[in-house]
């Protein structure tokens, strides 16, 4: 008899009482030809998200295993734990506040896994849910086949965009990935997203594929845009981690380093104006200027540099930014 592939969904959560219910929910009632096994890794909510995973863990005892501990570990360091928790041939991936769409999404990724055993990462296309306006838009993800798949070019390519080739939201992968990853070494650096790193990793030594079939629903909160705001707390942060990010992988694949330290530092920089250009603090983006004067030349160097001249420029270039990035906060929710 043949024996049945084994699929790892983990899920991490952190008070999300609200919605784990419907994610847990939706990975339960999952078909197809495999065995289920559901790793919830719980990190010390502060509402009634343990208590939820509690009740379905002891309802479904030989399919659920839940993690959880005194503390609060966040988002990377209890994303690696439920990772290294699965004991499946492949590992499906959906946060506390998603969830499947299709009864089958989990069937159709691995039977196309099966079907080229060139592709290690599958992707879920489905929905993205704006639950400010309660409106569902169709298209997560760009369908990609096991022929066209060119993760790696976007990754190590001096025309990188930013961004993940595939949105981790109902991701599916093979064990065996895992192999290259230094969960630990990651935590170290501080980096500030696993996605971004972990899928770079693996574009070097497996090729990713997403379906066309609507599989999970993505739920998009008027606070998704985090990091990437001007005010949220951690947004100098996020940008400097991004760029250790990038250090991190050029020191792990030398050979196709495609950013040099030169660019890094311009963009360090220029994320930093923009900080101060948001709050009108012209001090300080002068300051700044001196400070990284030995990348003088550099692109943003230079526009910054033109329009701190004097207040007047240095201000209308403000009203400016604000103008672009009001448009863009409210296409984001």
């Amino acid at each position: 008899m043949t024996k049945r592939t084994k699929i790892s969904v983990a899920v991490i959560t952190y008070n999300q009482q609200e919605t784990i219910r419907q994610t847990l929910d939706s990975i339960l009632c999952q078909k197809g030809d495999f065995e289920l096994e559901l790793v919830i890794g719980e990190d010390c909510s502060k509402d009634n998200t343990l208590t939820i995973c509690k009740e379905y863990a002891e309802k479904y005892p030989n399919i659920i295993k839940l993690l959880s501990g005194p503390k609060n570990l966040g988002i990377t360091s209890n994303y690696f734990r439920t990772l290294q928790a699965c004991s499946g041939d492949v590992i499906g991936d959906i946060a506390g506040d998603d969830f499947y769409c299709d009864e089958y999404a989990l069937d159709k990724q691995l039977k196309y896994l099966q079907s080229y055993p060139e592709i290690g990462f599958m992707g879920a296309n489905g929905y993205q849910y704006y639950v400010r306006r309660d409106e569902k838009i169709p298209g997560l993800n760009p369908v990609i086949t096991a022929e066209d798949s060119k993760a790696k070019e976007f990754y190590f390519s001096s025309s990188y965009p930013g961004g993940v080739y595939i949105k981790p939201v109902g991701v599916m992968f093979r064990k065996e990935l895992l192999q290259y990853i230094d969960f630990d070494e990651i935590i170290h650096r501080e980096l500030p997203v696993e996605d971004y790193p972990i899928q770079a990793i693996w574009s070097q030594y497996t090729k990713f594929a997403c379906l066309p079939d609507l599989l999970v629903t993505y739920r998009i909160y008027s606070e998704s845009a985090t990091f990437v705001s001007l005010d949220h707390p951690k947004y100098l942060e996020y940008h400097k981690g991004l760029m250790n990010t990038r250090r991190y992988l050029n020191e792990l694949f030398p050979d196709d380093i495609c950013f040099t330290e030169t660019w890094m530092q311009d963009y360090e920089f220029y994320k930093e104006f923009l900080f101060y250009l948001h709050r009108r603090q012209y001090n300080n983006a002068k300051k700044l200027l001196n400070k990284y004067k030995h990348i003088a030349g550099q692109p943003h160097y230079t526009q910054a540099k033109r329009f701190t001249r004097t207040w007047v420029h240095f201000i209308g270039f403000h009203y400016y930014k604000e103008y672009a990035y009001k448009k863009q906060l409210e296409q984001s929710v």
